[in-house]
């Protein structure tokens, strides 16, 4: 029995808002671990089903209730086709996908983790040591595999579990005659990229002095709040009291 096509559009309609929202959130917060198909498709279809749920709720409340299953695909096509709604839909879906993504820069998951290992003398990250380590790296020393001395401010490194590669800027080369570091090239603008065969060891000389995303997010989000400094105030107090009464319990 061939399937109505109010039909075949509504489940079109209210099954892609989850792709929306989860490529969304890959693309912006640039996330480069490779999940399996079927992960993502489980994190779409929950999604869609946020989603849809929300719109479906609107609608009642805004239009009629609903009272079966039956007449959701009706919904796009009462008394016409509402291109309104699937744009409301579509765009309800990229704010999602945005909203995780802030939530994935800020670092949410990171700091409720660290919370919950307050008490813990074992530290459990999902990201490698080398991910950890880089993390914040500013200025880093390398000594590459045909023994020399290399220092420069990073600009790009590999993650995901790809191979170690990092790419740096103003980069410079230990002298061994002068006992110092000296300038690779007298461009301003010369970088390097150095590979995971090259690499025999790195160390880091100076943390990023650059603020890290979450923290560049919050500041530019806090400043633009009426009484931003009250807010500010505000969530060090909450922060600090939620650590000190786990740190008790």
């Amino acid at each position: 029995m061939p399937v109505p096509t109010n039909t075949a559009v509504f489940y079109v309609v209210f099954v892609a808002p989850g792709f929306v929202a989860v490529m969304t959130v890959i693309t912006l917060a640039a996330i480069e671990d490779d999940y399996s198909s079927f992960v993502l498709l489980i994190w779409s279809l929950v999604a869609s089903l946020v989603i849809d749920t929300v719109f479906v709720a609107v609608y009642q409340h805004q239009v009629q209730p609903i009272e079966s299953f039956d007449q959701l695909p009706d919904i796009l096509f009462d008394p016409y086709f509402q291109a309104w709604y699937v744009l409301g839909i579509l765009f309800a879906s990229f704010v999602v996908g945005v909203g995780a993504s802030i939530v994935i820069l800020l670092d949410a998951p990171g700091w409720l983790r660290r919370l919950l290992q307050l008490k813990s003398n074992i530290k459990v990250n999902p990201r490698q040591p080398w991910a950890n380590f880089m993390h914040d790296a500013g200025w880093v020393r390398f000594k590459t595999s045909d023994n020399q001395l290399y220092m420069g401010l990073v600009t790009e490194w590999s993650r995901a579990e790809r191979p170690k590669e990092v790419w740096i800027k103003s980069p410079q080369r230990y002298n061994s005659d002068t006992k110092e570091f000296e300038p690779v090239d007298s461009e301003k603008d010369t970088e390097m990229l150095f590979l995971e065969k090259d690499i025999d060891r790195i160390v880091m000389v100076s943390r990023d002095t650059l603020p890290p995303v979450r923290k560049r997010i919050w500041t530019w989000i806090v400043e633009r709040l009426p009484y931003s400094n009250h807010v500010t105030s505000l969530w060090r107090n909450c922060s600090d009291r939620v650590t000190a009464l786990w740190r008790n319990l």
